[in-house]
Order: C-alpha cells, then structure tokens, then sequence
C-alpha cells in the first residue's frame, strides 16, 4: 500500500518549471532513496509535501487522503530532517529534545522515557552541552532524534549523512535501515552509495520529472547484464574490434583494461565470438558489478 502519493504535480517558480506533471509512489515500510543532481527538484518536493510550497497543478496523497492547501493534521504523522538543521545555540541538546516533546503534545513522563530513548540511538554524546559547540555532524543527528520523538509514519530525510565522519556514516546508516520496520522514509541524498546501502526503492529526478524508477537491486542486476570488463596485452587492439561492432553501446579503457558496455538484446556470447576474431591475447573477461554511481551517470548522459 502507498502511504505517499504524488500525481501529476507541477511547480513553477516565475516561468521556470521546477516540477513537470511528477508521478510517484511510496510504499509503507519501505526506504525510498530519492536521488538526483542538484536542482533536479527533490527539495521543492520535499517541501510541497510538507505544504512550506503550494503546487500550481496536480495532488498529494498521504496515507490515503488528499493534502489540501491550510490543512496541516497530517504533520502529526509527518516528520522531517532539513539539510543544514538549526538550533538555538544558547540550549542544550537536551533542552531541544525537550521543547520538541512539549510542541507534539508529549505529557512529562512519556517525554522523559522518549527523549532517553532517542538519544541513545541516535548517539548524542553530549545532550547536556549547548547546541552552539555542536558540530555539524552532531546537530544533524540531534534533528533525527527530534524528529524520532513523534514516532511519525513517514520520515522525510533531506541529505542526512552529508556532514558525518565515515564511522558515523555507517552508525547512522545502520540506524536509519532499521527504523523502517517502524515507519516509511523517504530519503534524499546525493550520496549514491549510501543510497545503495540503506534503500529498497530509488527515484532518478531530472528536470522536475521521474526518469528512472525501480527496486535496487532490479535496477542493479540489469545494469550488471550488459557491462564486461576485459583485460587484454593490447587495448587499443580490442578498442578497435568494439568500435566496429553493432553489438557494443559503449566503451572505455583504463591501462589495460577495456570495459564494454552491450546494447540490449546482445549476449555473453556474441562478445566471446566477436573477440575470438581480435589477434591479441586476452587475459579475462568478467561481468561488471555495477553501482548506483554507475547507473546514475549512464542514465543521465543517455538523458
């Protein structure tokens, strides 16, 4: 079931489009890794659903019921994660924890037993000291945990990791894979590996509009069908024979290594005749285990 549903959402700032008639669906309990190049539209999403925007044309549905304009109940449900989060400098990280519980209506007892909760798994090591000493890092995952107080159905998180040392990286990667036994997330990022590491579900945006679209793992086995890498005594020599061919979409080589790229329809064997034909000797030929990172860059030069 989709507890997020865009349709046909269109937004204009003056006479730029920043989303073209967007179609998206977002299951419950489920990771969707929203992905894109900056300025592809992901942050005006983010921010219609949570009605900052108003669209100009098309609708949002959040748990099965349309978002109008002025109505914001549904926020108890909602919580989010801006990009560069902010916080008086003068309270502490507690003190943020605690005004956050007082805002969703949390009565003394509960907002104890949550806000120890969340910091413990978020990991603020320091809640007692003042949000001005913080690092960037450290303000972000306080942002999670304030966010975590509301036990919402949908999280959305807007480039969570961008500030976070690599060991805090995977902590919290670790921590954002198992919420989504509790609730749904919707995360933007521009980070494709963390994207690959965390999310069942990805969403290519360019130019306001959807472009790829799919389950992780499908999108990585397709991709992986195509890709060869083939390491010869010569290159230039294999190069010249892939050049020639119809079979092959692509190519590139680095030292003496030759990766292939075939068109659709194209087999194992078909490259195995065609180098059988090359006078050179050929060291190995593997599939190519592809990355989000590679499929993000082939979709948009293709684009």
């Amino acid at each position: 079931m989709a507890i997020l549903r865009l349709e046909q959402l269109t937004k204009y700032y003056g006479s730029f489009k920043a989303l073209d008639a967007l179609n998206m669906e977002v299951e419950a309990n489920q990771i969707y890794g929203f992905i894109g190049r900056n300025g592809a539209g992901k942050t005006t999403t983010i921010h219609l659903i949570m009605r900052f925007l108003s669209q100009d044309e098309g609708a949002i549905y959040f748990d099965g019921k349309r978002l109008n304009k002025g109505d914001d109940a549904f926020k108890k449900d909602i919580a989010f994660v801006p990009d560069v989060p902010s916080f008086p400098s003068y309270l502490t990280g507690y003190d943020c924890l605690k005004l956050t519980a007082g805002f969703i209506g949390l009565d003394e007892q509960e907002a104890k037993s949550r806000i120890k909760d969340v910091i413990k798994r978020v990991d603020i090591t320091k809640p007692q000291y003042k949000v001005g000493g913080y690092s960037r890092g450290m303000k972000q995952r306080l942002a999670l945990a304030c966010a975590l107080l509301k036990q919402p159905k949908l999280l959305l998180m807007d480039e969570p990791t961008s500030a976070l040392d690599p060991l805090g990286r995977q902590s919290l990667l670790a921590l954002i894979k198992s919420l989504k036994h509790e609730m749904t997330i919707l995360y933007s990022t521009h980070i494709l590996y963390d994207a690959q590491m965390v999310c069942d579900k990805i969403g290519l945006i360019e130019h306001g509009r959807l472009i790829l679209e799919g389950q992780v793992q499908d999108i990585l086995t397709n991709q992986e069908d195509h890709v060869y890498e083939i390491q010869s005594m010569d290159p230039s020599l294999v190069e010249n024979a892939l050049k020639s061919s119809p079979i092959v979409e692509s190519m590139q080589h680095q030292d003496t290594t030759t990766e292939c790229t075939l068109k659709s329809g194209a087999t194992q064997k078909d490259l195995f005749a065609l180098l059988s034909k090359v006078d050179v000797r050929i060291e190995g030929i593997h599939k190519k285990r592809q990355s989000l990172e590679d499929v993000f860059m082939a979709v948009l030069n293709h684009e």
